[in-house]
């Protein structure tokens, strides 16, 4: 393998989204659910398990989407994104919680969001979950119950974050457009 394929290899898993419509719509039914969660789960430290439920086929449909679509999208980007989304949620699960301690609600929450993403967003979404949870953690922990403390909301606005980074490339076509 030569440099430049080595490369046009790493723009594809920097740039591949599904269909930018789904996508999009995908973060806003998200988004919704999330807002949800994010209140009970301050209110009550814990969000209904049905959430958990939905966000679960949420990510069976993508993840079913994506093999559908194998062809278009590349068999070893098909197994990066989606082995990426199973390191993650090993790693945060709270038993092992290498860097995150999550619940499985919020693993499933985050690994929903990340299912949108190409492999190398699936890192910055991650890097953003650390992010917010070190900016929100002083004020979410007055939600907590002394050993842990709501974490939807860090999903929340990572989400609406990577949401913005995830249609950067249409907003900035658009605005060329313009010009």
């Amino acid at each position: 393998m030569d440099v430049q394929t080595v490369m046009q290899q790493v723009f594809e898993l920097a740039s591949y989204t599904p269909a930018n419509s789904l996508q999009f719509y995908g973060f806003l039914f998200l988004l919704g659910s999330f807002t949800v969660a994010s209140l009970s789960d301050i209110k009550r430290m814990a969000a209904q398990k049905e959430f958990a439920e939905v966000w679960l086929v949420f990510i069976a449909a993508v993840f079913l989407y994506d093999f559908y679509r194998i062809s278009e999208i590349h068999v070893g980007f098909f197994a990066v994104k989606w082995l990426s989304i199973g390191l993650f949620a090993l790693l945060s699960w709270r038993y092992i919680g290498l860097v995150l301690s999550l619940s499985q609600m919020d693993v499933t929450a985050a690994c929903a969001v990340m299912s949108l993403l190409s492999p190398l967003l699936i890192v910055v979404y991650y890097f953003l979950l650390v992010f917010f949870n070190i900016l929100l953690k002083p004020i979410l922990k007055r939600f907590g119950d002394g050993i842990s403390m709501p974490f939807m909301p860090v999903v929340f606005a990572a989400t609406v974050v990577m949401l913005m980074i995830a249609r950067l490339p249409d907003v900035l076509t658009a605005l060329k457009a313009l010009t």
